[in-house]
């Protein structure tokens, strides 16, 4: 059996997400100490912006609510603190339902931005993490497999990912709802060589800022000559000093500590101008209470759902269909589990079979089995059967 545990935005605010954001070497160490117990079998994490979703492969089904108890507390060893009323954020999936969460979370159907392309990748980390941390076998990498090429299948067959694809993207869209016009404006962009950031950039040089300002941690910033032109490449210490300049600011690090405070922006701007600040990442980059600031716009990831809603409006065919996939991929994937469950009855079955073949015939024997599906299997089993062999 497939069970999930999620934390999402869909129930969770970004304070209790934040708790939830591990980094590899914790994952590492909660997959492995998941798997050290005899209930779980095996366990991948899925860890984004908007979520934190324990996937666990377990052959102990009627012991579903220790596995629960169990992933909690492990959860909470490694944050290293109890958090108040937990349960009352969690959602928890079985069976059929914990596979087609993963086949809607792969193909975007879930995400905040539906058809969003950033998860599919994240779904593919987070199977070979599990992988190579020894935790992932044959049902989970099946499972991820499987979610993986449905949600390919389901961006090239349907128009899901064809518009407003990313957070990222929305990013722009909120901050020039704000300013109007990015003529004439500046951006500076704090972690422009993280995945989102990176996004975020290239999204950024479609728009006519007339300067880009960005921090990096790597030398893996295109700095092509139509680039380098609009975009300076700054020291991370020197921040702050670029704010006064910026009209948006973004923050897309994967830090645990603030890269901007509120003192030291007061500190950096003329107060009652205009600002964005857009902070894209979990735990918060931007201390949010420079809300309270005079002409300062302040969004987060939670904010960013009412951006998304307008986006996911216009998709709906697409989800329609979308959805008719995942329920194809799901029922595909339930079927294989179901076969590699019962491999042993299906060898006995073939032994016995083959006996009574020796004994009375291939003809008799296949007649006495049509007759047994006839009186013990139900009225769908005996149309299956039918419509098999009516092809």
């Amino acid at each position: 059996m497939i069970l999930l545990l999620s934390f999402s935005f869909r129930n969770t605010p970004q304070r209790i997400r934040e708790y939830f954001a591990f980094e590899n070497e914790d994952k590492e160490r909660l997959l492995k100490s998941l798997c050290n117990d005899e209930l779980i079998d095996e366990a991948a994490i899925l860890n984004t912006c908007n979520r934190t979703e324990i996937y666990i492969s377990t052959g102990n089904e009627k012991h579903t609510g220790s596995i629960i108890n169990l992933i909690l507390e492990k959860c909470e060893e490694i944050i290293g603190t109890d958090i108040e009323n937990l349960r009352d954020y969690l959602i928890f999936y079985t069976g059929k339902n914990a596979v087609s969460h993963l086949y809607k979370v792969s193909a975007g159907l879930d995400s905040m931005l539906i058809g969003e392309d950033q998860i599919l990748g994240q779904v593919k980390d987070t199977i070979e993490f599990a992988r190579e941390c020894n935790t992932a076998h044959i049902y989970l990498n099946t499972l991820f497999r499987d979610a993986i090429t449905e949600a390919k299948k389901i961006k090239t067959e349907t128009l899901i990912s064809k518009s407003g694809v990313s957070t990222a993207t929305l990013t722009l869209r909120a901050a020039k709802d704000v300013v109007d016009s990015f003529d004439g404006r500046s951006l500076l962009l704090i972690g422009a060589s993280g995945k989102i950031g990176d996004i975020v950039l290239k999204n950024a040089l479609s728009y006519d800022f007339s300067h880009i300002y960005v921090t990096k941690r790597r030398h893996n910033i295109d700095m092509s000559p139509k680039v380098t032109n609009r975009v300076s490449i700054i020291e991370y210490n020197d921040r702050y000093k670029y704010i006064e300049d910026a009209d948006v600011i973004i923050s897309a690090t994967s830090g645990p500590h603030f890269t901007l405070t509120k003192d030291h922006i007061q500190d950096n701007i003329i107060l009652g101008n205009k600002k964005v600040f857009i902070d894209l990442a979990v735990p918060c980059d931007i201390d949010e209470r420079i809300r309270n600031l005079d002409n300062i716009y302040y969004y987060n990831m939670d904010d960013m759902k009412k951006f998304a809603d307008e986006n996911n409006e216009k998709k709906k065919m697409s989800i329609e269909k979308a959805s008719f996939m995942v329920d194809e991929g799901v029922e595909k994937f339930l079927k294989w589990a179901l076969f590699q469950e019962n491999l042993k009855v299906f060898s006995d079955a073939t032994e016995s079979l083959e006996k009574e073949m020796a004994r009375i015939g291939k003809k008799k024997t296949l007649e006495h089995l049509f007759y047994k599906i006839r009186d013990n299997g139900s009225l769908e089993a005996l149309q299956s059967i039918i419509d098999i062999f009516s092809v």
